[in-house]
């Protein structure tokens, strides 16, 4: 049996100092992993997103014909004079399409995003066949536009984000999670991975991203006893970046299968951060970086990478919280609520259980410290809902503010002193409430029975000399 062996690398990010005018379009090759070995027509579109004022492209296909064998091309018919040439590489197994094109004279062409620039058709033959784009140099893969009558090359770096790869297989690779860990300070934490349909599978590379100024690798990890043969996990710095990368390599003999949902290793970790930073823990994959094959070494289908490799996170636990500078403002003042969420919160959202509400002083429902006025008096609940990069929480104060002033006579609903809505602040008054009664009022004030003051109020005020009010009943002065 083939056994492949896995070789760790330096992954070297190389940087054109050439200056491009825009970005090239992402060129993206379906992928079919439900294919049957002999199928004679597997159609496989081509599709461009971003193909905004292009000139002109040649772009570079490989595969290997013992997995795939090309049958048929058709061009998009709104690209005139576009070709695609198959031919065999000399001394190789592998096949090679070229697809070439150039535009009218000093003219560009746009396509809507999603549309396709070749249907292509393969027979399948078995195992994975990997429909890979040459990206080596500009005379292989490279999209041009005309700019002031003069042909212009295309921004595509990093190379394999413009340029995605499809394939042909019987099925694909296994389903690998980054946990979502939620903690609460620092200390040891076990980082477990787990992988769905881990099926006839011979060897593995998976590069796990981290932050070492958040996380610190232990050096230390379990492994699946099922998975014989080599197991390594090490931490290698990620290139052009301060982070850092876990790689892990298995390789077997013997192809394994593990029930959905294992867990494939444990990476130990220490927390080291003590000011509530949150760690993304998401996958590397530059093609290699992340790769399953299967029993008979060849590689299986993991496009697009989003459906294969699910990522993670650290993340300290998110509380929400807030203040308001004035639990009883009078209506139409300013009232200052202060967020005290902890955690990395990244966006707020707050909300009222009634209307009558006003952003002011340019701050808005978003806004991380808002600044709100009330036209209407009375009680009012309020929520907060925040986010971070991981996580969700929300707060609801209830009866959190009482808008309005205290005792102040409104009238708007009828004469009924026990009626709430004829006070400014939705509150009947009591022993301790200075009750004013305006010069004006749709309803004058009526109290029946007898008035006592110090336990019906406090005061009595009438500010005018149209000013009423009746007691049925005794007022007494204890």
């Amino acid at each position: 049996m083939k056994k492949t062996i896995f070789i760790s690398v330096c992954f070297i990010l190389v940087i054109s100092s050439a200056t491009f005018a825009a970005d090239a379009p992402v060129t993206k090759t379906a992928c079919v992993t439900n294919a049957i070995p002999g199928t004679a027509s597997v159609p496989i579109p081509v599709t461009v997103t971003g193909f905004t004022d292009i000139g002109k492209f040649i772009l570079t296909m490989t595969f290997d014909t013992t997995r795939v064998r090309f049958v048929s091309a058709i061009p998009n018919p709104s690209l005139t004079g576009m070709t695609v040439t198959y031919s065999k590489i000399a001394g190789k197994k592998l096949g090679k399409l070229i697809f070439e094109w150039t535009g009218a004279s000093q003219t560009n062409t746009s396509l809507a995003d999603g549309s396709t620039l070749a249907d292509l058709t393969f027979s399948y033959v078995a195992g994975s066949g990997m429909l890979t784009w040459n990206y080596t140099g500009t005379n292989v893969c490279q999209y041009y536009s005309y700019i002031g009558g003069v042909l212009t090359a295309l921004n595509h770096l990093p190379q394999y984000l413009f340029y995605q790869d499809g394939a042909v297989a019987d099925h694909g690779a296994p389903v690998t999670h980054a946990p979502l860990l939620t903690i609460t300070g620092p200390g040891a934490l076990a980082v477990p991975i787990t992988i769905d349909n881990f099926n006839d599978i011979g060897s593995m590379t998976l590069n796990l991203e981290y932050d070492p100024a958040v996380l610190t690798f232990a050096n230390t990890f379990w492994k699946n006893p099922a998975l014989g043969g080599s197991f390594d996990v090490g931490s290698v710095p990620k290139p052009a970046s301060t982070n850092r990368l876990i790689v892990i390599q298995w390789n077997n003999s013997t192809a394994k299968t593990l029930p959905y949902g294992s867990t494939i290793c444990i990476v130990n970790f220490d927390y080291v951060s003590i000011n509530g930073s949150n760690c993304v823990l998401s996958w590397f994959d530059t093609g290699h970086s992340c790769e399953f094959s299967d029993g008979a070494a060849s590689y299986l289908s993991d496009l697009p990478t989003a459906d294969y490799y699910k990522n993670g996170s650290v993340t300290f636990t998110l509380i929400a919280d807030f203040m308001a500078d004035n639990l009883t403002p009078p209506k139409s003042t300013t009232v200052l609520f202060t967020d005290l969420s902890q955690s990395g919160v990244t966006s707020w959202a707050w909300s009222f259980d009634r209307p009558g509400v006003t952003y002011v002083n340019g701050t808005t429902a978003s806004s991380q410290n808002p600044q709100v006025q009330f036209s209407d008096g009375g009680l009012y609940a309020v929520t907060l809902v925040v986010h971070n990069s991981f996580l969700t929480s929300s707060v609801t104060k209830i009866d959190y503010l009482r808008v309005g002033l205290s005792g102040l006579w409104t009238g708007n609903t009828s004469s009924d002193w026990n009626t709430l809505s004829n006070w400014d602040n939705y509150k009947k008054p009591d022993g301790s409430s200075n009750v004013v009664i305006p010069s004006s009022a749709p309803n004058w004030p009526v109290f029946d029975g007898d008035m006592t003051m110090g336990v019906d109020c406090a005061t009595l005020t009438l500010t005018g000399p149209t000013s009423q009010m009746t007691i049925n009943g005794d007022l007494t002065f204890p």
